[in-house]
C-alpha cells in the first residue's frame, strides 16, 4: 500500500495527501570543476572541494618560476588561478606525483642523538619554508599522561617529575569491574586523602585506602610541570605560528603530533624519554619532493578519483592534447556509463594552425573541448607576464562554462585574459572553426570565437551537450524516489507528472523549446519491476553568427 497522510479537516471529511504528489526535482549540480595537476604542498590522491583561489594557494601552495614549459613545472595552482579568475566557483582538485612526493623532515636531538622528529603533513619542497626552533619554556607545560593499567597491588608507572601544585592537576582512576571513573585532585605535598591523590617529586603517585587502583584499574593523570624543566617547541609557516609547551618527547608526540597543521611527529628509536636541547637561531626542515616528473599513469590514477565526485566539467592541468586526451576520453565515457555524465576540456599541443588541426583530426566526440591558443598571465613566482601553453587556456575556458547556464553558450564571452600567445587571422579562425576547435580571439577583449565540442554532428554546440546531461541528471533525480514504490499507474502517472514539471522549468529557462515525457510499463515490465521513462527534448541553440542583408539605394 503507498504511504500517505490522512487529515480530517471537518467532521467526516477528509484529505488524504499521497507522497508521491510530493515529489519534485531539485539539487543539479552544472558548475563543478574538475582539475588534476602537480603542486608543490596538498595531499596526494586526495580530492580537495576548494570555493577560491586563496583557498588553492593555502592548501596546495604556490607553484615555481615557469621556465617555459620545459621544466617539469607545476601545474595545478597555475590552472586554478585561470579556472577561478573565469568564473569557477566550485572546484574539486587533485594533486598527483610521482612516485607520491617525498615530505621534509626535521631531528630535534640532544647531546646523545635525536629525540623525536618532525615530517611535514604533506611532500613537496614547501617543508623548506617551515622552520622550528626550541627555546626555554615560557611557562608551565600542562601534561595528558596516558592512561596506564595498575600491576600487581595496585602499582603504576611514576608521572614526570618537577611537578607544580595547580587548580587544574588531577587523577582519573576508572574502576575495572564496575568502570565507574572516580577524579581525584592531584596534590605535590602533604598526605593522601579521600578524594586527593599525592605525587612526589620522582613522580610517584599514592593515594589513601578507599581511592586505591587494584590490579586491572586504569589511570590517567593531568597535571602541570614546572617551565623549568620543560621546553617551548616554535613551529612557523609564513603567517603561521604554532607554539607548544612540552615536557617531554611524549607530551611532544602528544601536543605537536596531535594538533600541528603543519607537521607530524615521531620519537626515536631506543632514545629515552627526554627533551631536545634548545637552538639558538631556528632551522628549517629538509626540502620534499614534489614528484612533479609525472606520467599519464600518474595523471590517470589521480583523474580516477574524481569518478564518484559531482563534477561537470574536467582539466588535466597543464597538460596539452596528445598528453591528456586518451585519459580525457576515457574519464568522461566511464562517467557516462556510470550516469554522471561530465565534458572534458583540452588544449591544443600548439598554437600553429596546422598542429591545431591535426590535434582536432585525431578526436571527434562531444565530451571533449579542444581550445587554442595559448595565453598571456602572470607568473605568481616573478610576478612577471609569462606565455602559457593552451592547457591553461583550457581552464580558462572551463572556469567561463561553469559560470554559465547549461543553455547560455560560451560563444562571443569574455575571457579575464591579459593576451593570448597567437592572435589568429579570420582566414585562420575560420580554419579552426571547420576543425572543430574552440578558438579564442582579441575583440574588445579576450573572446570565445565560438562555443563548440569536437563532434560534428548534433552535439556540436557545448549548450547543446550541456542542456541534454542537465535533463539526464534531473531525470535521475526526479525518478530516483520512485523505486521501491508500486508499479502500478497512479504511481507511474506521479512519476510523469514530476518529470513533466522539470522539464517544463526547463522550457521557462529556455534550456529547452520542446519536449515530451511518458513513463510505461507492460505487464511483463510490472512484473520485473520495471518502468521505462521515454524523453523527446528539443533543446534550445544559441546563435552562432548573424547573417545581414542590406539594399541600399
Amino acid at each position: 500500500m503507498a504511504e500517505a497522510i490522512t487529515e480530517m479537516i471537518i467532521p467526516a471529511t477528509y484529505i488524504e495527501v499521497r507522497a508521491e504528489g510530493l515529489i519534485g526535482v531539485s539539487g543539479i549540480a552544472t558548475g563543478n570543476v574538475g582539475v588534476v595537476g602537480t603542486a608543490s604542498k596538498g595531499p596526494v590522491g586526495t580530492v580537495a572541494i576548494l570555493s577560491s583561489f586563496s583557498d588553492a594557494r593555502d592548501l596546495f601552495g604556490s607553484p615555481d618560476p615557469w621556465g617555459g614549459g620545459t621544466q617539469n613545472e607545476l601545474t595545478l595552482v597555475r590552472a586554478l588561478q585561470q579556472a577561478f579568475a573565469n568564473g569557477a566557483s566550485t572546484v574539486h582538485a587533485v594533486r598527483c606525483a610521482a612516485g607520491g612526493g617525498a615530505k621534509g623532515f626535521l631531528a630535534l636531538p640532544k647531546s646523545t642523538g635525536p629525540v623525536v622528529t618532525l615530517t611535514a603533513k604533506t611532500p613537496g619542497t614547501w617543508a623548506g619554508d617551515v622552520t622550528v626552533q626550541v627555546k626555554a619554556a615560557s611557562g608551565n607545560a600542562f601534561v595528558e599522561s596516558p592512561s596506564q593499567v595498575a600491576g600487581t597491588g595496585g602499582a603504576l608507572q611514576p608521572l614526570l617529575p618537577n611537578i607544580v601544585d595547580s587548580p587544574r592537576n588531577v587523577v582519573r582512576v576508572k574502576k575495572k569491574p564496575t568502570g565507574q571513573t572516580s577524579r581525584l585532585s592531584l596534590a605535590v605535598s602533604g598526605s593522601p586523602a579521600d578524594g586527593k591523590a599525592v605525587v612526589d617529586a620522582s613522580g610517584v603517585l599514592s593515594f589513601a585506602a578507599a581511592d586505591k587502583p587494584d590490579e586491572g584499574d586504569t589511570v590517567s593523570a593531568a597535571y602541570e610541570v614546572a617551565k623549568s624543566a620543560c621546553r617551548d617547541i616554535e613551529i612557523r609557516y609564513g603567517n603561521v605560528k604554532e607554539l607548544y609547551t612540552v615536557a617531554d618527547a611524549t607530551d611532544i608526540l602528544a601536543d605537536v603530533g596531535g594538533t600541528s597543521t603543519l607537521v607530524d611527529v615521531s620519537i626515536a628509536t631506543g632514545q629515552d624519554d627526554s627533551l631536545p636541547d634548545t637552538m639558538t637561531d631556528p632551522l628549517p626542515l629538509a626540502k620534499g619532493s614534489n614528484g612533479e616528473a609525472t606520467t599519464a599513469a600518474d595523471y590517470t590514477t589521480a583523474l580516477a578519483t574524481l569518478d564518484a565526485e559531482p563534477v561537470n566539467i574536467v582539466v588535466l592541468a597543464g597538460q596539452g592534447f596528445s598528453a591528456a586526451q586518451a585519459a580525457l576520453l576515457a574519464h568522461v565515457e566511464n562517467a557516462e556509463n556510470n550516469g554522471s555524465d561530465r565534458i572534458a576540456v583540452v588544449g591544443a599541443d600548439g598554437d600553429d594552425v596546422p598542429q591545431v588541426q591535426a590535434n582536432a583530426d585525431a578526436v571527434g566526440d562531444d565530451r571533449l573541448i579542444l581550445v587554442a591558443p595559448g595565453i598571456i598571465a602572470t607568473d605568481l613566482a616573478s610576478g612577471v607576464d609569462v606565455r602559457l601553453p593552451a592547457a591553461y587556456s583550457a581552464a580558462a575556458v572551463a572556469g567561463l562554462i561553469a559560470s554559465l547556464a547549461v543553455q547560455v553558450s560560451p560563444t562571443n564571452k569574455t575571457l579575464a585574459l591579459s593576451g593570448l600567445t597567437t592572435y589568429y587571422n579570420d582566414g585562420q579562425l575560420k580554419a579552426l572553426l571547420t576543425s572543430r576547435v574552440l578558438p579564442l580571439e582579441r575583440k574588445s577583449g579576450i573572446r570565445v570565437v565560438k562555443g563548440i565540442t569536437t563532434d560534428s554532428g548534433p552535439f556540436r554546440q557545448i549548450s547543446v551537450r550541456r542542456i541534454v546531461d542537465y535533463a539526464k541528471a534531473g531525470t535521475r533525480i526526479g525518478s530516483l524516489p520512485y523505486i521501491g514504490r508500486l508499479n502500478n499507474a497512479r504511481v507511474r502517472g506521479a512519476m510523469q507528472a514530476t518529470l513533466n514539471g522539470f522539464l517544463s522549468d526547463m522550457v521557462l529557462n529556455e534550456a529547452l523549446t520542446e519536449f515530451s515525457v511518458t513513463v510505461t510499463a507492460t505487464r511483463e515490465q510490472e512484473i520485473a519491476g520495471v518502468a521505462l521513462v521515454t524523453m523527446l527534448l528539443k533543446p534550445t541553440f544559441s546563435i552562432d553568427y548573424i547573417k545581414v542583408i542590406m539594399n541600399l539605394s
